[in-house]
């Protein structure tokens, strides 16, 4: 039996952020935006990975979000992003793991940034 993750994910924000979710991915992150409506918008990361963004009034707050799954985003420019990502506004997240830039991206979704080149394998052990 063969098991992995899949190509898509759901993210649900409150409405409210609909407007810095959209800038966020589509500007500072340049992910094309498949489909964009009132209630959900969803954007390719990568060649095969879609984001859904549901637009809901029950979304967690931003602080339960530090709770819930954190993903990595990876890029062959992790300095460039970065800085991208703090003259957006969004500031660096503290985090044990000082060898990389986490940060809780507008909607609350915390991620990590990592090199593309980077292996996994020393953390996986």
């Amino acid at each position: 039996m063969s098991i992995s993750l899949g190509e898509h994910s759901k993210l649900t924000v409150h409405p409210s952020e609909r407007e810095k979710i959209r800038k966020f991915y589509r500007d500072v992150l340049e992910c094309p935006v498949t489909k964009e409506s009132e209630a959900v918008d969803i954007f390719q990361i990568g060649n095969n990975f879609y984001l859904g963004v549901v637009y809901d009034d029950s979304a967690l707050n931003m602080e339960n979000c530090l709770k819930a799954i954190w993903l990595e985003l990876r890029t062959d420019h992790p300095e460039k992003l970065k800085q991208k990502i703090l003259r957006f506004g969004i500031g660096e997240l503290e985090y044990w793991d000082k060898e990389h830039f986490y940060f809780q991206a507008p909607g609350g979704q915390v991620f990590r940034l990592a090199d593309s080149a980077e292996g996994m394998s020393k953390r996986q052990k």
